[in-house]
């Protein structure tokens, strides 16, 4: 692949921002037509917006795809292991706790018998139990903190961490192949979605060989794939939930995001992507976190403004759509953005997160050229 020149800063990787945001505006679009749904009659938006759910699949993916594309050259190095969870710390954790705040402040007056000590404790951990954590959404972040340490046994030990990787890929495509008796299969840590990771580092590899040609191609016809498999479940032909459609939709995202990179990072010059949807992929752990709260808000004032969202279906919805973005982007700047530069600032407290950028920076950079 072709790299920057020496001297220069590797170059952004803008066109994998710009899919976060797409990734969680799909969210965002799901969520907004289940919340209208339950209350007035919203079945042609609920099967329009279906396949966003999606996003989290495309999510999980990116993920993979990130930590091996930053981390790669830490593999087999302990020493580099005190970084690496401090940066996954920093980028996952502070954000989310004013976020499971935000919530158990918001539940304490109707549901103050549902928020107990261990379940605030379980929540805060991010540890991958049965329980779901008291934000809803959080139930991903417990598969991320359990690739996270999974990839930390790689920086440990390479062989330790291949064999890991190794026995959930064996796990998890035994348990899609029904192989598993249901007493073993334990929430989290035995789920389909966590091969979705490992197509993640797949797409990193494949990009950094430097053997990834066509990538424009690629990704237009993986995009096409990922259109095909949205239709499908929104017209009710595939079960949108199943272990079949975390397939169905983690190949093809795996293969978007390689060709999209690898075209990138072969491009002769940078690609250009629209200002709205890098802003959004900056944004997008904000957005994922807080769309929720931000749906409900819009939700409260489009009731006491009056008109009957019935009545004005498209236009109810398109609100909540808008109240949901503009809560997610006004935490990313007001709360989220503020913190990270915090973090940042701790680099000269002996707690440097160091290079090469990663998620903690607005865009994912380019890998160096292949050797």
């Amino acid at each position: 692949m072709t790299g920057s020149p020496a001297g220069q800063a590797p170059r952004k990787l803008w066109s994998i921002q710009a899919l976060r945001g797409l990734a969680a505006l799909a969210v965002v679009a799901y969520h907004a037509a289940r919340h209208l749904g339950k209350a007035v009659d919203a079945s042609a938006i609920t099967r329009l917006t279906q396949p966003g759910h999606a996003g989290v699949d495309l999510f999980f993916v990116l993920s993979g795809f990130i930590i091996l594309h930053v981390h790669r050259a830490d593999i087999g190095r302990p020493q580099a292991l005190r970084r690496y969870v401090w940066q996954r710390f920093a980028r996952l954790m502070p954000i989310y706790w004013v976020a499971l705040a935000a919530t158990i402040a918001l539940m304490l007056p109707r549901h103050a018998d549902e928020v107990t000590a261990a379940g605030v404790a379980l929540s805060a951990s991010l540890l991958p139990t049965v329980q779901d954590p008291l934000l809803g959404v959080a139930w991903t972040l417990q598969h991320e903190m359990l690739f996270y340490g999974a990839f930390a046994l790689l920086i440990l030990n390479r062989r330790l961490g291949l064999c890991c990787l190794a026995l959930w890929l064996g796990w998890g495509i035994s348990q899609f192949c029904g192989l598993v008796p249901s007493g073993l299969d334990v929430p989290r840590l035995t789920s389909v979605f966590n091969l979705q990771f490992l197509f993640g580092m797949m797409a990193a590899a494949a990009v950094a060989s430097g053997r990834l040609s066509h990538g424009r191609r690629l990704a237009a016809v993986s995009a096409l794939l990922l259109v095909v498999v949205g239709m499908l479940e929104a017209t009710g032909r595939m079960d949108g939930y199943g272990s079949l459609a975390r397939l169905a939709y983690g190949v093809p995202s795996a293969l978007l995001i390689a060709g999209l990179a690898g075209w990138e990072g072969q491009a002769a010059k940078p690609v250009s992507v629209p200002g709205v949807l890098t802003a959004l992929g900056d944004a997008s752990y904000s957005l994922y976190l807080f769309h929720l709260l931000g749906i409900g808000v819009a939700w409260q004032i489009w009731l006491r403004a009056g008109p009957d969202p019935a009545e004005n279906l498209a236009a109810c919805y398109l609100f909540l759509l808008a109240g949901a973005t503009a809560c997610g982007l006004a935490c990313h700047y007001g709360i989220e953005k503020p913190l990270l530069q915090y973090l940042r600032s701790r680099r000269s407290a002996g707690l440097a997160l160091g290079q090469p950028r990663d998620a903690l920076d607005p865009a994912v950079s380019a890998p160096p050229p292949a050797r």
